[in-house]
């Protein structure tokens, strides 16, 4: 229905709720109750607020700008993006998001604004290179209620992470995004991770350094930027908000604290019509009208979910997260402009300096053209000329270059032993999943003579020595293409291997080990009996989420023998341990008595290069047979004696004599 009728049904039901909690329930009761009614009323609010996005009205992020097929930094408009803004024909403001690659710009976009079903309007990446590429817009507008209860219609806009890996980027098209992202916008969310510190805010300083030299030069060009600065939201992503309590601060003194940590930036500000800065302006200061920050909690307590959210809809995430989305949704809300032309000469004023004469979308389209042709700035650290003689000129391009690919392909294989770690159980579907991940690395790894080219074009070297540097690039892509489909070809050997070995180290419990070991005893040699019971495997323990609390770290710089022979010497220990010779020759057991005595409490992780064993080791048979008698004593007694708890005391403590259980949680919960 319309807006009016949403209005009222939401605060019919806002009323009904907070009636019902205050009526029946004592205050503590009540604030409990709040707190669990609230991930309901967020949804409600955000639904209700923008009107039910409902599917017949087709939201779908379509592109806006895109990066040419060799960078040069200049970003190429999009006639599918520019259709959106044409067909504009009555004021509407901007609100975009920018800031680092794999932050959650897209997620929180999608969260804080279009929750339901289209959150996942902008693209989700669930690997760790950058996701989106180029500029993105929503292809309709969405309506909300502002200050003087008028309709204004809501373009929102996804852009490419800064210092992505795995495409062709550059600080020079870095530079020219950010500035044309912010003439574009009335709200900037600017996106990061906690933690954050004063290298955040110079980084923050440096993108708004680039927004000022792109004014600059659509001043020399004769372009006044006459608008109003737009505002600035600055979200953190996985905050631990309870820092900032034992702190005793708030967000708004965290920002002040931020500000304050930052360097001066006094370059090019006459352009704003100001005096130079003073050694305690911060630039973002001059170039926004307002800044807030906006801390976020983790959506979620499980990796894989936050690792993949586009899978997972918002009535599972985190309540505060939620409630977290929602501040980011109404801080972009508040006091919020439609995109305009100031009356007044200057370029962006303050808001109480310009009278704003609202622009429909042919003619913003037009200021956009105009500002994209000539507002394009240079990153200098992208041009640096080297000052060496020509050998030393490229040796050091050779250098970086190969520091690069090795980046690249580091990278790319983590990428792909992750992807055969989620996708590690046998079926037809993780199969096919495990084939697709193999054909994007490789698919990515092809491109490295592509992003090489593009990196030089954008360097010093190549205007000195155009022939001799293209030459030298192309040399060293194919070289490092080789080594890479090597170490590829390696790891998903190794991966296919441990996917294999896995499934039959689940098939053969280290319960039958040990008695192969317990029937071998005594070892004629006299030495140690141990057998290998998984690769890639640790004694890694979580018991219950309290951490790490069933592994005995026995010390590093061990060799296997070694390691083994101090686990015999400790009966706290029980019969599984695992050492790890890549790591600095780690050396740790499971504790006796307890659910990680063979190491097999958390048997699913993955440990690159770290090896898991099981031990016979008669010598501390009775220690161990003490320590598992007073783990059932202490189950039974936390179950209320011998007849409730014998159950639990079978579920906390394994029976040496049981085979493992695989994992049925609902069975094993109604045992």
């Amino acid at each position: 229905g319309s807006l009016a009728c949403s209005s009222l049904l939401r605060s019919l039901v806002v009323a009904h709720v907070f009636d019902h909690l205050c009526l029946t329930t004592s205050t503590s009761a009540a604030y409990m109750g709040t707190r669990a009614i609230l991930p309901l009323l967020a949804l409600l609010e955000v639904g209700l607020a923008f009107g039910g996005l409902s599917g017949d009205q087709g939201w779908h992020a379509v592109p806006l700008f895109r990066k040419p097929a060799v960078s040069t930094g200049q970003l190429e408009l999009v006639e599918e993006g520019l259709n959106v803004l044409r067909a504009q024909t009555e004021p509407f403001a901007i609100v975009s998001a920018v800031g680092p690659t794999r932050t959650g710009k897209s997620s929180i976009l999608g969260r804080a604004f279009f929750r339901g079903e289209h959150e996942n309007i902008f693209e989700v990446g669930s690997g760790v290179t950058s996701h989106t590429g180029g500029v993105w817009i929503a292809s309709q507008p969405v309506e909300v209620k502002v200050a003087d209860g008028s309709t204004l219609r809501v373009l929102f806009i996804d852009t490419e992470g800064f210092s992505g890996v795995g495409g062709i980027t550059s600080k020079t098209y870095e530079a020219n995004l950010f500035g044309l992202v912010y003439l574009l916008s009335s709200v900037v969310i600017f996106n990061t991770m906690f933690p954050v510190d004063a290298s955040t805010v110079a980084s923050l300083n440096a993108h708004a350094s680039h927004a000022l030299s792109m004014l600059q030069a659509l001043t020399d060009s004769g372009q006044l930027v006459q608008k109003a600065k737009p505002r600035l939201v600055w979200s953190i992503q996985s905050f631990n908000i309870y820092n900032l309590h034992n702190s005793g601060m708030a967000a708004t003194d965290l920002l002040a604290a931020l500000r304050n940590a930052s360097r001066a930036s006094g370059a090019g500000i006459a352009v704003l019509g100001g005096e130079a800065a003073s050694s305690s302006t911060w630039l973002v200061e001059r170039l926004f009208e307002q800044q807030e920050l906006v801390t976020v909690r983790r959506p979620h307590a499980s990796d894989e979910v936050v690792a993949n959210l586009a899978k997972y809809n918002s009535t599972i995430l985190s309540a505060d997260y939620l409630h977290d989305a929602d501040q980011v949704r109404a801080a972009a809300m508040h006091d919020l402009k439609a995109v305009h032309r100031c009356k007044e000469a200057g370029t962006v004023l303050t808001l109480s300096e310009c009278t704003p004469q609202p622009l429909v979308g042919t003619d913003f389209v037009a200021q956009v053209s105009l500002w994209l042709k000539h507002g394009y700035i240079l990153d200098r650290s992208d041009l640096e000329l080297d000052t060496a003689d020509e050998a030393e000129t490229l040796n050091r391009l050779r250098e970086r270059n190969r520091k690069w690919f090795d980046e690249q392909c580091a990278t790319l294989n983590e990428e792909l032993r992750t992807k055969f770690y989620w996708y590690r159980e046998e079926s037809a579907d993780n199969a096919k999943l495990r084939d697709e991940a193999v054909a994007a690395v490789d698919k990515m790894m092809k491109g490295f003579h592509g992003a090489a080219l593009s990196r030089l074009v954008e360097s010093g070297v190549f205007w000195k020595f155009p022939g001799k540097g293209a030459m030298l690039v192309e040399a060293q892509a194919d070289q490092a293409m080789q080594r890479c489909k090597e170490t590829l070809d390696g790891t998903r050997r190794h991966m296919e291997g441990w996917t294999a070995s896995h499934r039959a180290t689940k098939a053969t419990p280290a319960q039958e080990l040990f008695k192969k070991l317990e029937a071998e005893a005594p070892k004629p040699s006299g030495g140690l009996s141990y057998k290998l019971v998984a690769e890639d495997s640790s004694c890694f323990s979580n018991a219950g989420g309290a951490g790490d609390i069933h592994r005995l770290h026995l010390g590093n710089g061990m060799t296997l023998e070694a390691c083994a022979e101090a686990v015999s010497k400790k009966c706290e220990c029980g019969r599984g341990f695992e050492h790890d010779k890549g790591n600095d020759g780690y050396c740790g057991c499971g504790m006796a008595g307890t659910p990680n005595t063979d190491c097999t409490e958390s048997d699913d992780d993955f440990s690159y290069g770290s090896a898991r064993y099981i031990m016979f080791n008669p010598a501390c048979l009775n220690q161990q047979s003490e320590a598992r008698k007073r783990a059932l004593e202490q189950a039974n007694a936390a179950a209320g004696g011998e007849d409730g708890g014998g159950a639990l005391a079978a579920a906390v403590v394994k029976d040496y004599d049981a085979p493992k259980k695989r994992r049925q949680v609902c069975f094993d919960v109604y045992d």
